[in-house]
């Protein structure tokens, strides 16, 4: 496996060298027309002579402008990095502008869905598993990219992308969306605290599940002397619910969907039998009794369901004592240690968990059918993730302002990053060959160490579900458990959650639960057979 790793590896740094190579002569004043035989001389417009797209059959004599959304809070100088990235890539050598819009994590749940139903131009936008890509593609708002037409319209992306990306991205076969090229660990939770205010009061060392309990306990009674919340969380981030399940040797079977099984320490396909949906389970209720019990010693505010405050932000701001999330939570500490508010440590919480990359489906942009141009958006796409330059100005920013490279090939960070920090917000465009950052603070590298010690490859990674067949059940059941499961996390039923639960269980054996099972459980073992694990 490690020789077939490095051959690929070796494969894909040479192609991104010759194509860098042809990237840097991208602002020739040689120009060439690329419009079809039959267009209209006069009302084309010329690319540059060696733009990786010129001389390829496009027509691209007509400026189009391409309008591409996104998620999270848009970075201070995302203006300035957009213009210099049409100014040196998508105007000479696509005679294309583009447009980054953002979708605020507060309120994207509700904007999203009205984006693609509205009559706002979309051409490109952000889906992964968790964010709509089965639900949008079963409705038929997103474009099949069909063999054929990723061939021609992102050529270079499509020789580049791992095999497996498209299988993982896939449903029953088609694909509707094109998925990141870097397969990482985002799906594991870690947990950053206030390792200052451990040092100072002598608090426990949140080394396990229940340390971490013991933890927050310790911040509740020193609050008024403190300030500190001990998990602002709210409903914008259910963030315990990925370390709960990763205590009991949970792992889903699907990317997207709330099917799981027990792994049992191995990497073996589970049977149909053992699989089950999480969501009105045994788990699940033992799950929100837990976050009642939390919310009671009041390990979070009682008005967290109305707070729209970014979860990352307030342990930035040194009003959280911890932030439980993937990596990102290290660079949500080295910006409470760079604002000289306090310092933070990391643990694992399930150091002995096993652990899984995430699916590459876990990141992806879809070219939209509303869009009037699916050829021009694919290229623009193609463009982005293929072209190192341009990915690298789109992923850290300014090379000189934000980020510069080492001789070496790491990144170091500079001053202007705070206003554009690397990988912010284009986590669907990461490739393989990005540069890792220069001096690699050691809390991550131990966490890092332990987390490469305990990968596995579960066998269930390839299965996709595709749920046309009961989409009106499945509608129905997704719209219950929206309405109940953050309040659930932030335990605000109290005492009353078991009652809460068994309303919620029976809503859900009334919009069809079983029958939905029953109709992934039957893919899945087609998957099975497909595949010779059965």
């Amino acid at each position: 496996m490690k020789k077939k790793m490095k051959q690929l590896l070796s494969l894909t740094l040479a192609f991104v060298t010759a194509f860098a190579l042809v990237g840097c002569k991208g602002m020739s004043k040689e120009t060439a027309n690329v419009s079809k035989e039959g267009a209209d001389s006069t009302s084309s417009t010329e690319i540059a002579a060696d733009s990786p797209y010129a001389e390829k059959g496009y027509d691209l004599s007509k400026r189009e402008n391409i309008v591409m959304y996104v998620l999270g809070d848009e970075p201070a100088d995302m203006q300035t990095v957009v213009e210099q990235a049409n100014a040196k890539y998508f105007e000479p050598n696509l005679n294309t502008t583009v447009e980054i819009k953002f979708l605020n994590w507060s309120d994207y749940t509700t904007k999203y869905l009205l984006l693609l139903s509205g009559g706002e131009q979309v051409d490109l936008i952000y889906t992964a598993a968790w964010c709509y890509y089965n639900e949008e593609a079963a409705k038929g708002a997103f474009w099949e990219l069909t063999d054929e037409f990723l061939k021609e319209n992102m050529p270079y992306t499509y020789e580049q992308q791992p095999k497996e990306s498209w299988d993982q991205i896939s449903i029953d076969g088609k694909i509707y969306a094109v998925p990141k090229a870097k397969a990482t660990f985002t799906a594991y939770n870690i947990t950053a605290v206030r390792q200052d205010l451990i040092d100072k009061y002598g608090l426990t060392v949140p080394n396990s599940w229940d340390n971490y309990q013991k933890y927050l306990e310790e911040l509740v009674q020193l609050k008024s002397e403190t300030g500190v919340v001990p998990l602002n969380t709210n409903a914008n981030r259910e963030q315990l619910l990925t370390t709960f399940l990763q205590t009991k040797g949970i792992q889903n079977v699907a990317e997207g969907y709330d099917w799981m099984y027990y792994n049992n320490g191995k990497e073996d396909a589970p049977d149909a039998s053992d699989i089950f949906y999480y969501y009105g389970s045994d788990l699940n209720l033992e799950y929100c009794k837990k976050m009642a019990e939390f919310a009671s010693k009041g390990f979070w505010s009682a008005d967290a369901i109305n707070d729209t405050t970014d979860a990352q932000a307030y342990f930035e701001n040194g009003t959280s004592g911890s932030f439980v999330w993937n990596t990102s939570v290290f660079q949500a500490g080295k910006n409470l240690e760079s604002a000289n508010i306090g310092t933070y440590a990391v643990y694992d919480l399930t150091s002995e968990a096993l652990r899984s990359r995430a699916s590459y489906a876990t990141d992806a942009i879809a070219i939209t059918t509303k869009s009037k141009n699916q050829q021009r958006a694919a290229l623009v796409l193609d463009y982005m993730k293929s072209d190192v330059n341009l990915n690298r100005l789109l992923l850290g920013g300014i090379e000189g302002t934000h980020y510069e490279l080492t001789e070496g090939g790491t990144r170091v960070t500079l001053d202007k990053s705070k206003d554009y920090g690397w990988n912010n917000w284009a986590w669907a465009l990461n490739r393989e060959d990005e540069p890792e950052e220069d001096g690699l603070d050691e809390r991550q590298v131990e966490i890092s160490k332990i987390t490469m010690a305990h990968e596995y490859r579960p066998e269930v990674a390839g299965f996709t579900f595709d749920p046309k067949k009961v989409e009106t059940e499945y509608t129905v059941i997704k719209s219950i458990i929206d309405e109940y499961k953050q309040s659930f996390a932030l335990g605000i039923y109290g005492d009353n959650t078991e009652n809460e639960f068994a309303s919620f269980q029976k809503k859900l054996r009334d919009a069809g639960i079983d029958k939905v099972t029953d109709e992934f459980k039957k893919q899945y073992e087609g998957y099975l057979l497909r595949t010779g694990l059965k």
